[in-house]
């Protein structure tokens, strides 16, 4: 299969929309229906290009791998054997009921009081303890990574990075021979993706996964709408501490009110969870 570079795949789709342009205003009068239906495709056509990935699973891990092993060095693991036992024992649990189950998935939490998590590319799941300790019971905490995990499964960090840097410009940077300039160039860019808005459209396919993942895993998905309220609130009284979770994950009521309603899809499940005795000890352990 031959591929095409990102350059090329933008003007594709760039020239398709100027063609349906073409065709919806020659020989008339532009009318507000014309109007709307160009701006419909547009808005197909910015999605179209957020959703450019033309990397095999072996690529990504690679990077994934790279990025790893350089972003650790840079930040400070919460050490303490139950926490991570706990954190990656919730996190497996959660990755089995996900529909990207074909790599590993590695859980690391990092000591700061910054409420946040985030993943990158090749299933690295990164939970703050603050985050931890903001979640009040064992569903809110799930929730969160399983919306990571949902990232994973659309594999929108190697989109986002399709995106911003180009199919030819990550192929030689993966495949790359100099391993120093290689690790640090993936490491550069991979940084830079964490400080990246995921798309709304991703969002919200991460929250649509989070929900059924929880749903299945039989844990209550109620807790991701109790963890964005949470969160929303603390938003208005104690900004610089979630500062973070702030930039990359939008926070408002239409969020909120979208996860209630994929929560409504759900048939009846008895015996949902929203606590543990896991849960709790955690929590004990890092007040």
């Amino acid at each position: 299969m031959m591929f095409l570079s990102r350059k090329n795949t933008k003007n594709h789709i760039i020239f398709l929309f100027i063609l349906c342009c073409v065709i919806f205003t020659s020989g008339c009068t532009v009318r507000v229906s014309t109007l709307q239906k160009m701006e419909r495709v547009g808005n197909e056509v910015v999605e179209e290009i957020g959703n450019v990935n033309m990397f095999s699973d072996e690529e990504e891990l690679k990077l994934g791998l790279n990025f790893h092993s350089f972003y650790i060095q840079d930040q400070k693991i919460y050490n303490d054997p139950i926490v991570e036992n706990y954190i990656n024992t919730l996190g497996q649990t959660l990755v089995r009921y996900s529909n990207r189950r074909n790599i590993r998935y590695t859980f690391t939490v990092i000591d700061t009081n910054i409420v946040n998590a985030y993943a990158a590319p090749g299933g690295y799941i990164y939970i703050n303890i603050g985050l931890i300790r903001k979640a009040n019971t064992e569903s809110q905490l799930a929730s969160v990574i399983g919306h990571e995990i949902g990232h994973v499964v659309g594999r929108h960090g190697m989109k986002q990075m399709t995106q911003r840097y180009g199919v030819d410009y990550l192929k030689e940077t993966i495949l790359g021979k100099d391993t120093a300039k290689v690790s640090n160039e993936i490491y550069k860019i991979a940084t830079d993706l964490l400080l990246l808005r995921y798309s709304r459209e991703h969002e919200r396919y991460a929250d649509s996964i989070g929900v059924q993942i929880l749903y299945d895993a039989g844990i209550n998905p109620q807790g991701a709408v109790q963890f964005w309220e949470i969160m929303q609130g603390m938003g208005k009284r104690e900004y610089t501490t979630v500062e973070k979770m702030l930039s990359t994950h939008p926070i408002h009521s239409e969020r909120i009110e979208y996860i209630s309603s994929q929560i409504n899809t759900l048939p009846k499940k008895q015996g949902l969870r929203s606590n543990s005795t896991e849960f709790q000890r955690v929590k004990q352990r890092i007040r």
